[in-house]
């Protein structure tokens, strides 16, 4: 007995690639492709009319100082170089221990190390608050919210 697949005919054009499937189906989707890029490219358009009738045009003196460079010699060459530097030395004081006034004994501390005290000794010269009572402004309104303590 001989194998009922070799003998179907079916069976052999089971195998075969429907190639007039395939490019209609490759050729829809580049025709998709191309219309979604079409409308695309339209809807762009209409959005860019629409802006430039909602922006203003600037002043002829306006345009002119934008495009005006300093002279040379320019003084800075980094303009933000000052101001790093600046916040290096603020950073370097808030994170660093040092005297103020040696004389009177007076000293800096890290600022981190000054709220974790502030939060266990209370402010100096502050009155302690009863628990649960919410500070009051001149006005009569609450002006703060109490800080809650941490637990350990």
């Amino acid at each position: 007995m001989s194998n009922p697949k070799e003998t179907d005919p079916s069976a052999a054009r089971s195998r075969e690639v429907d190639t007039r499937g395939v490019l209609l189906s490759g050729f829809g989707l580049a025709a998709g492709l191309i219309a979604s890029l079409v409308a695309m490219w339209g809807l762009f358009r209409v959005l860019e009319k629409r802006q430039e009738r909602v922006d203003k045009p600037l002043p002829p003196q306006v345009v002119v100082n934008l495009k005006r460079i300093p002279p040379e010699p320019r003084l800075e060459p980094d303009p933000l170089a000052l101001r790093r530097e600046l916040r290096t030395q603020e950073d370097a004081l808030l994170k660093s221990y040092g005297w103020v006034d040696r004389t009177a004994g007076s000293v800096h501390i890290p600022i981190d190390r000054a709220m974790e005290i502030v939060l266990e000794r209370g402010v100096p010269g502050g009155k302690p608050m009863a628990a649960g009572a919410t500070p009051q402004a001149p006005g009569g309104s609450p002006s703060v919210m109490p800080m809650q303590e941490k637990t350990k």
